[in-house]
């Protein structure tokens, strides 16, 4: 398959916001309640959300179909964290295997200071329906850069489950801004630069999967 880091990198881009804007969220703080549906959008992505550990703020998942088999649409998504973009200015890759990756990035900020942050990503199979589970491991992470804010916060999963020839793929996200930003200000772009990657995705591994060169 061809490697899909030739592309901007809007899943990291996704992490970066959410990182930028979000405080640490314990597995056990998130909303158990189930999603309702927020809306489905002209090319047939539905939006839904459930509460967040904090009023205001939800869970989101956003759902569509794509033509493109589970094995192939996981690789592609894995395959997109290989390289930062902006407004990452460094990646380091503090390990690197077949089922997991850790990296440390540091980031660029033009109004606050400039951020950090240790993300772990790993491939969990759980029989057809393959899934990423993203979270920040500060615990696996160098110490903390002078001049730089270290911020370990943002989770959520990918999950691609067999459809017919294609697949049925959700994407799972949290973030929780710090500070004192309230949650209408930043709820609708949440929702937006969801929107964005999981389209990104969407398109890119779709053009992917049509090219001669990407058959196996």
């Amino acid at each position: 398959m061809q490697d899909s880091s030739m592309y901007p990198h809007p899943v990291a881009r996704r992490l970066v916001l959410a990182v930028l804007l979000a405080t640490l969220v314990p597995a056990t703080a998130l909303g158990e309640s189930a999603f309702a549906p927020l809306r489905t959008t002209k090319d047939g992505i539905a939006v839904a959300r459930r509460p967040g550990r904090t009023d205001g703020f939800h869970e989101l998942r956003l759902t569509a179909r794509s033509p493109v088999p589970p094995d192939r649409l996981e690789d592609f998504v894995w395959s997109s964290f290989r390289r930062a973009r902006p407004p990452v200015t460094q990646r380091d890759i503090l390990s690197r295997g077949t089922r997991e990756i850790v990296f440390h990035d540091r980031v660029s900020t033009p109004v606050v200071s400039d951020r950090e942050y240790t993300m772990r990503i790993r491939r969990v199979g759980d029989g057809p329906v393959l899934r990423l589970v993203f979270g920040t491991a500060p615990e696996l992470g160098p110490p903390a850069t002078p001049g730089f804010v270290t911020l370990p916060i943002v989770r959520g999963e990918w999950t691609f489950t067999p459809d017919g020839d294609g697949t049925a793929v959700s994407y799972t996200v949290y973030s929780e801004p710090g500070g004192s930003i309230p949650a209408f200000v930043v709820r609708g772009a949440l929702i937006d630069e969801a929107l964005d990657d999981f389209r990104w995705v969407l398109k890119h591994a779709a053009a992917a999967q049509a090219r001669p060169d990407t058959a196996r």
